[in-house]
């Protein structure tokens, strides 16, 4: 059986703290020299591993060289050069590869050149084309789409059949209802301005009234300070403005 002073002292087992002896006056002491740390060498250790050890220790022991024979090609005895233009390891590519490698389909990738998807992607015209034309339906539809909601003349437009069996004549006709609809908005517009019109001279044929009536009793006329008449003739109320921005 092993002595107990012999196992090192990390191997041997630890009570807690509070419980662990402080001190051992009891015990017989051994020499400070017997004890054995983790540091130390032990006796019993070979002479391949005290070798070792002595060969790891050693900075300038020889370090055998990998051989050629296994070395791959993409670790070379020498030291790249990263400003070469070809990173390509291996042989140089020919130009039959380089034209074959271009004209060449890989999945996942855009198009090779000289291919006809190449050249529609690659095209700004053929995709202004496209965009002005989408944009252009969009407006036409949504221009479509006010005027049939809006117009009176309904019932006169032409059907989707006329359109198909009589283009010209139903073109004509369309166009027809567009213009009588355009005259009749403008006839709203016009007689909307009008009524404006009439409302502003109304006001102001009112306010002079009661100036002639306050005059003729002999009374100042005084308006009301909450109130003003725009430009319009429209008597508003007015509004305190903060810092002259905002009301």
């Amino acid at each position: 059986m092993a002595s107990l002073y012999s196992i090192p002292r990390f191997l041997l087992p630890r009570g807690p703290l509070l419980l662990r002896p402080q001190s051992r006056a009891l015990a017989p002491l051994a020499p400070i020299t017997s004890l054995r740390h983790a540091s130390t060498p032990a006796r019993g250790l070979s002479e391949e591993f005290r070798r070792r050890q002595a060969a790891q220790q050693n900075k300038t022991a020889p370090v055998i060289p990998q051989p050629d024979k296994y070395r791959p090609p993409s670790h070379s005895k020498r030291t790249p050069n990263r400003n070469l233009e070809n990173r390509v390891y291996g042989p140089p590519v020919s130009e039959e590869d380089k034209k074959r490698m271009a004209t060449k389909k890989y999945p996942n990738m855009m198009s090779p050149e000289g291919t006809f998807s190449h050249w529609f992607l690659n095209n700004r015209a053929i995709h202004l084309w496209i965009t002005m034309g989408i944009l252009v339906s969009l407006a036409v539809a949504a221009w479509y789409m006010d005027f049939i909601s809006k117009t009176i003349y309904n019932s006169l437009l032409p059907t989707r059949k006329d359109f198909l069996h009589h283009p010209i004549e139903s073109t004509g006709r369309f166009v027809n209802v567009y213009k009588m609809h355009m005259e009749h908005t403008s006839q709203q517009y016009s007689e909307q301005r009008l009524k404006k019109a009439e409302d502003i001279e109304k006001r102001k044929q009112y306010r002079l009234e009661r100036l002639r009536a306050a005059e003729e009793k002999g009374e100042e006329y005084v308006e009301d300070p909450r109130y003003y008449v725009g430009e319009d003739g429209v008597r508003r109320r007015r509004v305190k403005r903060w810092f002259g921005i905002w009301e």
